[in-house]
């Protein structure tokens, strides 16, 4: 089914997280509104940028950067890059699976797409990213939205 014929859970979602951030714990600060943050909350972890492999950002830099794509001030951001952000929003969830729907962005245009696909009853992805960065970010977008919901995360 193509990506076009899906709603998203709410036409105010628009989530993006810079390309090279590989999340790993949920990151508390003083985030005006965490759950309209890229990933559903604000995330601690390391940039993946090349020749900067394992780089733990600053608290400032995942608050104006890493959790939010588009990082152009940012050091560690290569020249030749294949996206600026990811963008993710849950689609529908049928009979226990549900659809997450990724768009990465270049100078703020599509650069690629696809969907994901997670099975909620034994909580693990049917359809997976190829890049592991992108997955681990579905995987805090997904845990974040369904713990938003009441639902059980990942």
């Amino acid at each position: 089914m193509a990506l076009h014929s899906y709603q998203p859970a709410a036409a105010d979602e628009d989530f993006v997280a810079c390309p090279f951030f590989m999340p790993e714990q949920r990151f508390e600060s003083d985030w005006p509104f965490p759950q309209r943050l890229p990933l559903g909350a604000g995330w601690a972890g390391t940039c993946t940028a090349p020749g900067h492999e394992g780089a733990r950002p600053s608290d400032e830099e995942l608050k104006s950067g890493c959790n939010l794509g588009y990082a152009n001030a940012c050091s560690r951001l290569p020249a030749e890059r294949h996206a600026d952000a990811v963008r993710f929003v849950l689609g529908e969830e049928r009979d226990g699976i549900l659809r997450v729907l990724f768009v990465c962005e270049r100078d703020y245009l599509p650069a690629g797409h696809g969907e994901l696909l997670y099975e909620t009853v034994s909580a693990s992805w049917l359809r997976p990213h190829d890049d592991p960065r992108v997955q681990r970010m579905a995987e805090c977008y997904v845990q974040a939205q369904r713990a938003r919901r009441g639902s059980c995360g990942l």
